[in-house]
């Protein structure tokens, strides 16, 4: 597959390993494709706005064949866990394609290991801005979100997907370089050249996009004595022409399997066909005497729907207050929204291999911090808590933060008025927003 870039002097070239990466720079242009041989399917070009994170190339110097290396070079802010790495780029993009039109790109690529990235390139020929990845000991897939859900494109791999990077600005550091160019930095060790960058990608449909949603917390049976029971009602919607699959799994907090009482059964997954139009609405069938059990939920389907839960609260057989809660679409590494001494938050780690370190902070209303907990969350690993007893404040109004040094999702619950209680911004953030310390 050949990219037509619409980035300015920007040009990429088919290679024929379609396992391979190549990459260009001059004067502050950084381009990435992925080659593939096969016939070319609808092609999905969206525009990448600037990168909160910047790229970073490491010039290792002239080669034996006396070309330019680059022996690190990383996408993006890094963050280890669980004896691997994932570096994230991330911004806004834009598009022509319905479903494509706006919304928010996250590009992750994760190596095994704790040290820096993986990937290594060499220069095309002597003196030239154009070089090609020597290594690729990294998965590197791009995450669009839209209001439609989550669409994955693999990068890595024989997928024909294409991303092309320009410099928004660039800086240089370390050895001196003539001029602060790519092919100045690689043939110069120890020199380096990072900055943001803003760009496109390209991809084929030849097989159907999936679109993935997080249900962060699920709740079922009676908690504590005297304080009622929980049934969760799954809700999704296809608003779309065309026939959508949505396959839900579900995960206890500790991560394994969890067996959900539905109408269809207890099922750990569940697989629910929409056709255009249709909709799922179903309440969890769990006897309210039965003991609580909690969890969470990863939903992907073929098409993009709106997906939400909803908790009903019973007391002696009767419901007394319920809320819904919006499925998110994106994991992410930061949250701040309201919070209060009966604060409900839950959060799940959707990542199947690392473990997730969580922060969670709370401050008064005159933006005092009152106290912090450290959580470490397993791999599809779940938990939720009340924030007045588990941070040991007997009360206060003000706000909570949440940062974790993978993406996570969370959600929160006011329940100030208990058992009136109702849902609240998940405030779910950028990874790279400036916080409060």
């Amino acid at each position: 597959m050949t990219f037509h870039a619409k980035v300015r002097n920007l040009a990429i070239f088919p290679i024929s390993d379609p396992r391979k990466l190549l990459l260009r720079g001059a004067l502050g242009v950084v381009a990435l494709s992925l080659a593939t041989l096969a016939a070319q399917a609808a092609t999905v070009t969206v525009n990448l706005g600037p990168t909160a994170q910047n790229i970073t190339l490491a010039g290792g110097g002239l080669n034996g064949s006396g070309l330019g290396t680059y022996p690190v070079i990383t996408l993006g802010t890094c963050a280890s866990s669980g004896g691997s790495t994932s570096c994230t780029l991330s911004g806004n993009f834009t598009g022509s394609t319905a479903g494509f039109t706006s919304g928010t790109y996250s590009i992750v690529t994760t190596y095994p290991g704790t040290g820096p990235s993986p990937l290594q390139g060499v220069e095309i020929s002597s003196g030239s801005d154009f070089w090609t990845f020597s290594s690729v000991a990294a998965t590197i897939t791009m995450y669009l979100t839209s209001n439609g859900g989550t669409v994955t494109v693999p990068i890595t791999g024989p997928s024909g997907s294409s991303l092309g990077f320009l410099y928004a600005t660039q800086t240089c550091s370390g050895t001196a370089v003539s001029a602060c160019s790519v092919a100045q930095v690689g043939a110069a060790a120890g020199s380096v050249i990072t900055g943001p960058s803003t760009g496109t990608a390209s991809f084929t449909q030849s097989s159907a996009p999936t679109y993935s949603y997080y249900i962060s917390h699920i709740a079922v049976g009676a908690f504590a004595a005297g304080a009622g029971s929980f049934q969760s009602t799954l809700t999704y919607v296809n608003y779309s022409p065309q026939a959508v699959t949505c396959t839900t799994n579900f995960y206890l907090d500790s991560g394994n399997p969890w067996s959900v009482p539905f109408t269809l059964g207890s099922i750990t997954t569940r697989t629910d066909t929409l056709q255009a139009g249709a909709s799922v609405h179903d309440q969890t069938t769990a006897s309210l005497d039965a003991p609580g059990q909690q969890g969470w939920a990863q939903v992907t389907c073929t098409g993009p729907v709106q997906a939400s839960l909803l908790y009903r609260l019973y007391q002696q057989s009767v419901a007394t207050g319920e809320a819904a809660v919006n499925a998110e679409t994106m994991p992410t590494t930061e949250f701040a929204t309201f919070a209060q001494t009966a604060t409900g938050i839950a959060y799940a780690n959707p990542s199947p291999s690392q473990s997730a370190t969580i922060t969670v902070a709370v401050y008064s209303t005159a933006g005092a911090k009152l106290g912090t907990q450290v959580i470490t969350l397993g791999p599809l690993a779940h938990g939720a808590e009340n924030l007045g007893p588990a941070l040991g404040l007997t009360t206060f109004t003000g706000f909570v933060k949440i940062t974790s040094t993978i993406p996570i999702v969370s959600l929160s619950l006011n329940a100030e008025a208990f058992p009136v209680f109702s849902s609240l911004p998940p405030g779910d953030l950028p990874s790279s927003t400036a916080l409060v310390p």
